[in-house]
């Protein structure tokens, strides 16, 4: 005998049963999905903003996953490609820039015109400068920031360099002693030399971004001074120099690198609890003492089919009680988070030398907001190296690598 399979409506009509409609089917909860560069911590940083979004919008579910920075850019790329992924990203300025370009990701300006005000009124002008394109449009929101400070041994040094002959004048006087200067963050790339040129009064293009000016008198004078600080001081060339456990052992009584070691150096260096301090970076000719501000934008995916719950959660994430918790969170794993868009929030933090952090971020930059720099940034870096590494002219060098670009500047136009 075969088996009759029956649909249940017509088994119960065989059976003389009358039919039953089958059981409604709840519709799935609407989703915001959110990818975070980073490691698999990095998601409890969000985790107040969910929770406080959520307690408005009960019935709308967030996933959060970390992306890693090696694999960021690949990833994203093939979700707007696929259109298929997540609502919000996290990513790099350059990012923002590159993938607002390719039209993959909404221009808050356009779409949210009061969350766009709430971050010019609110935002580190340095941080919204290196997203915000020339014409108006923003495609993200300033998000986490980090950036360079002093670091130094108070029982080595009375005060730190107020000036680029300060420093000079302190790194002999250390090396003097048997101690040393080093930069960790950036150290002989571009990243590196940046503030200089910052702080020389030059820049890598014209204000439009339609010509490099990378070969200025300001900066042949920022990469020649730059260039004696690994001369003269015989700071490391490696990569990423091991400044922080340098400064415990007295290997080093000065050093510069970024912000996070605000929250870790008493935690990981036992040795130094009490005997460093922070402060803001020497000033250059110009007089000013910028220095680079680097970190992360929050964007909508273009192809979200949850816009406006995605607007709504960035709002969220603005609400300077939301922005503080989320900030406490990060130092409560043993991390940091500076808040870009709200960093009003930071003078209630519990963080050492504080106040060096907040006067720095009175003058301080992001990369240069200008679609081609993520496509150029080597050849200031090899540049860079040239002259630091293999003892090449900084004029000649610059004037090299200026010219490259803007063969490809004047190409693009």
């Amino acid at each position: 005998m075969k088996a009759l399979i029956f649909p249940g409506a017509l088994l119960a009509l065989a059976l003389g049963q009358p039919a039953l409609a089958p059981p409604a089917q709840a519709a799935p909860a609407p989703r915001l999905v959110v990818w975070m560069v980073g490691d698999d911590k990095t998601p409890q940083v969000l985790q107040p903003a969910v929770a406080a979004y959520r307690a408005r919008h009960p019935e709308v579910e967030v996933e959060v996953r970390d992306v890693p920075w090696a694999d960021a850019m690949t990833k994203y790329s093939a979700a707007l490609a696929s259109r298929r992924g997540p609502d919000l990203i996290t990513g790099s300025t350059s990012y923002a820039l590159a993938l607002g370009d390719k039209g993959a990701l909404v221009d808050l300006a356009q779409a949210a015109p009061d969350l766009a005000a709430t971050l010019a009124a609110q935002a580190n002008p340095g941080a919204l400068r290196a997203i915000q394109r020339k014409d108006g449009r923003l495609y993200g929101a300033p998000f986490e920031m980090h950036l360079q400070l002093q670091y130094y041994r108070t029982d080595l040094l009375d005060a730190p360099p107020a000036d680029w002959a300060g420093l000079l004048a302190a790194g002999r006087r250390l090396r003097e002693r048997g101690h040393g200067y080093a930069q960790q963050w950036g150290n002989t790339s571009w990243l590196g030399f940046y503030p200089y040129l910052r702080q020389a009064g030059g820049a890598v293009y014209d204000a439009d971004c339609r010509r490099a000016v990378l070969d200025s008198p300001a900066a042949v004078q920022a990469l020649t001074f730059y260039a004696r600080l690994y001369r003269d001081l015989n700071a490391p060339t490696d990569g990423w120099p091991d400044a922080d456990g340098g400064l415990e052992s007295g290997q080093y009584g000065l050093m510069q690198s970024g912000t996070w070691l605000l929250s870790r150096m008493d935690m990981v260096h036992k040795g130094l609890v009490g005997r460093w301090a922070a402060a803001a970076l020497p000033a250059g000719p110009s007089g000013r003492r910028t220095a680079v501000l680097g970190g992360t934008v929050l964007a909508i995916t273009r192809f979200s089919a949850q816009r406006e719950r995605a607007l709504d959660f960035l709002r969220t994430v603005y609400q300077p009680d939301v922005t503080r918790r989320m900030a406490e969170a990060a130092l409560a794993y043993g991390g940091m988070w500076l808040p870009a868009g709200r960093p009003d929030q930071i003078a209630g933090l519990p963080l050492p030398h504080r106040d060096a952090l907040i006067a720095q971020l009175t003058d301080a930059e992001g990369p240069p907001p200008c679609p081609a720099w993520i496509r150029q940034d080597y050849l200031v870096t090899r540049a860079v190296q040239r002259v630091v590494l293999a003892g090449a002219d900084p004029q000649a060098e610059l004037r090299r690598a200026a010219a490259v670009m803007n063969r490809t500047l004047e190409a693009q136009q």
